[in-house]
């Protein structure tokens, strides 16, 4: 080594950094934040996020827009059982209504034959809407797995058709996109 040149001479020359390598601990130090600054603040943004990604859900499944529907809501199979229970009427959906009337007759008629023969008629409901809940499902299962084969069939396929087709259409959501009678193919 004749050249007085040293590696600190070279610094220039190469581009290294002039300076010495910062302690680990002032990195370390440097990075370090808080994990939520303000708690409450981000509680109360999170919330307001989660609001509007709920409005943003609702208003797609009252417009049908699939795009922005929440995940159970998704999906070709998901729209095949759907569109089959909306093409079909049923009992299912005015049992709630039966319901309702037959609370208030009870209250009114208790005693006597006119009591008895109304309970004995709304049971009879119940179990015709059973049992034509039960034939449904089945065709319906039939029917997907024809379409779709039956590894497709969606995870809670049952109650979610049980549920759409026991509520009234008008309170259907997502909002019914067949009219009665028009099947999927």
């Amino acid at each position: 080594m004749s050249d007085n040149t040293t590696p600190e001479t070279d610094v220039e020359v190469s581009g290294k950094k002039n300076k010495p390598t910062p302690k680990r601990k002032d990195q370390e130090a440097a990075r370090r934040r808080p994990v939520i600054a303000d708690t409450k603040a981000a509680k109360k943004q999170q919330r307001d996020q989660q609001r509007a990604v709920r409005e943003k859900e609702w208003q797609a499944m009252r417009e049908g827009d699939e795009r922005h529907m929440p995940l159970e809501h998704r999906g070709p199979e998901r729209r095949f059982l759907r569109d089959y229970v909306d093409a079909r009427t049923s009992p299912g959906e005015f049992l709630l209504p039966a319901s309702i009337v037959f609370v208030i007759l009870s209250l009114l008629v208790n005693t006597g034959w006119a009591g008895v023969a109304l309970i004995a008629l709304f049971y009879f409901m119940v179990l015709v809407v059973g049992l034509e809940t039960f034939l449904m499902t089945r065709r319906l299962k039939k029917r997907f797995t024809a379409k779709f084969g039956a590894h497709k069939l969606p995870r809670g396929w049952t109650f979610y058709v049980i549920a759409r087709h026991l509520n009234m259409r008008r309170f259907r959501a997502p909002k019914p996109k067949v009219k009665r009678g028009e099947y999927p193919v």
